[in-house]
C-alpha cells in the first residue's frame, strides 16, 4: 500500500488530491454554462423571422371581448381568434383556431412555429404574456382544424374603462 502526502499527490496525480465531488461540480458547472449559450442561441435564431400574423385588436371589457380572423401570410390558411372576459373580470380567454382550406393540387403544410398572446395596458404596455410552443405541429390543408388557447390577467385600470388591446403574433412557415 502506497500513501501520499500533499506534496506528492499534486505534483503526480493533481486530480487525487481533489475530493470527486469538486471534479463532478466542475464538469456540471461548464456543462450548464455551455447549455445556457445553446439555449440563448435557439431563443435568438427564433426571433429573427418575421411573424406571420401580428395584429393588435380592441377587446371590450365585458363579455365577449371581440373576435379576429386573419390570413397566415405565405398561404391561404387562416387563423380565427376570439376573446373571452371571464367571470370575475380579472382574466380573459384567448382562443385561436387554425384553418387551411384549399383547391389547390399542391399545397404546402403550414408549420407554426410559437405563438405568443399579450394583453397591453392603456398606455400600450405589455400587462400579460404567454407563449405557446405547438412543437412545430403543421397544419395539413383540408384536413382538421388546430385550436389553442390561453388564460391572461387584465390591468385593473382597464377592467372599469373601455377595454383593452390583445396582441397576437404567430410565427411559422409554409413548407
Amino acid at each position: 500500500m502506497h500513501i501520499f502526502n500533499s506534496e506528492s499527490t499534486a505534483v503526480q496525480h493533481p486530480l487525487l488530491c481533489r475530493p470527486p465531488a469538486v471534479v463532478n461540480a466542475k464538469s456540471v458547472a461548464m456543462l450548464f454554462i455551455v447549455l445556457s449559450q445553446i439555449g440563448l442561441l435557439t431563443v435568438i435564431a427564433q426571433d429573427v423571422s418575421p411573424p406571420q400574423v401580428d395584429v393588435r385588436v380592441r377587446a371590450k371589457a365585458t363579455g365577449l371581448g371581440t373576435s379576429f380572423q386573419r390570413q397566415i401570410e405565405g398561404g391561404a390558411a387562416m387563423v380565427f381568434g376570439r376573446v373571452h372576459n371571464l367571470p370575475g373580470g380579472e382574466t380573459a380567454l384567448v382562443s385561436l383556431q387554425f384553418d387551411y382550406r384549399s383547391d389547390a393540387e399542391i399545397a404546402l403544410d403550414e408549420i407554426i412555429s410559437r405563438i405568443v398572446i399579450s394583453i397591453e395596458d392603456s398606455s400600450g404596455n405589455e400587462f400579460s404574456t404567454i407563449t405557446i410552443d405547438p412543437n412545430a405541429i403543421p397544419l395539413n390543408p383540408n384536413r382538421a382544424p388546430l385550436w389553442y388557447s390561453g388564460t391572461l390577467y387584465v390591468p385593473n385600470e382597464i377592467r372599469v374603462r373601455d377595454g383593452y388591446t390583445v396582441h397576437v403574433e404567430i410565427f411559422g412557415n409554409y413548407e
